[in-house]
């Protein structure tokens, strides 16, 4: 009995094979390809997606440079930079480009005391799934704002049991302002002192500001006077 198959057996059972897995075969190969096809252009979508969004937010920011004065900007281009926000939002609303558009958006809203549209364009960026580093930005910007509107209790919950990491400083320094706003000094010192010792910016103007917010609200030294004694008890006799 020969150890191979001959050649025409060899075909046969070929045939016979393929006849019972042919099928399987190639509707496996096709989701292979089909999916590696898929998954590129998944791929090449995203990164359009992302160019797109990064042309809008750079043209954004042109507007803002353009400024070059210092002062505020003219209506027209608060009005270009609002619908570009605006579209970034609605068509790239998972970008963290959409993101950092509200938190522009909401900054020209404090800047013209629209408080209720910025307070709306920062819950906005806080509720589209930002990054950790970003959320808390975002939260610490909508704290302010809360705090601007009378808002001062929500305000304190927005920075309180929060992980700021290298953001420390800053919402430390937040707290502070929002009780001595409610008129808790010995809480405002005690913030501001631990803004201070978790500043880590090499910008002195930080560190002088909060010493001097230290100094506003630091507790008065009391001094225990001790009664004098009379040198000369025995005078009066």
């Amino acid at each position: 009995m020969a150890d191979h198959l001959s050649e025409e057996e060899q075909i046969e059972a070929f045939k016979r094979w393929w006849a019972e897995n042919g099928l399987q075969m190639i509707a496996a190969v096709v989701l292979i390809v089909g999916g590696y096809f898929g998954w590129q252009f998944w791929q090449d979508r995203q990164q359009t997606q992302i160019e797109q969004a990064s042309d809008l937010y750079v043209e954004m920011i042109d507007i803002v440079s353009s400024q070059t004065d210092g002062g505020r900007l003219t209506l027209e281009k608060e009005v270009a930079i609002g619908k570009l926000a605006d579209q970034l939002k609605a068509e790239f609303s998972g970008s963290g480009y959409a993101q950092f558009a509200a938190l522009l958006k909401a900054k020209l809203a404090v800047d013209n005391k629209e408080l209720d549209l910025a307070a709306a364009e920062l819950q906005w960026a806080m509720d589209s799934d930002p990054t950790p580093e970003t959320e808390r930005l975002v939260r610490l910007r909508l704290a302010r704002v809360e705090a601007a509107r009378g808002n001062l209790d929500s305000a304190l919950q927005m920075v309180q049991g929060i992980d700021s990491a290298e953001m420390k400083s800053a919402y430390e320094e937040a707290k502070g302002d929002f009780y001595l706003q409610q008129g808790n000094t010995a809480a405002a010192y005690t913030a501001y002192e631990s803004a201070l010792a978790a500043n880590q910016s090499s910008d002195t103007m930080i560190s002088n500001i909060l010493q001097l917010k230290i100094s506003q609200v630091k507790p008065a030294e009391t001094t225990i006077e001790t009664p004098e004694t009379d040198s000369q008890e025995g005078d009066s006799q």
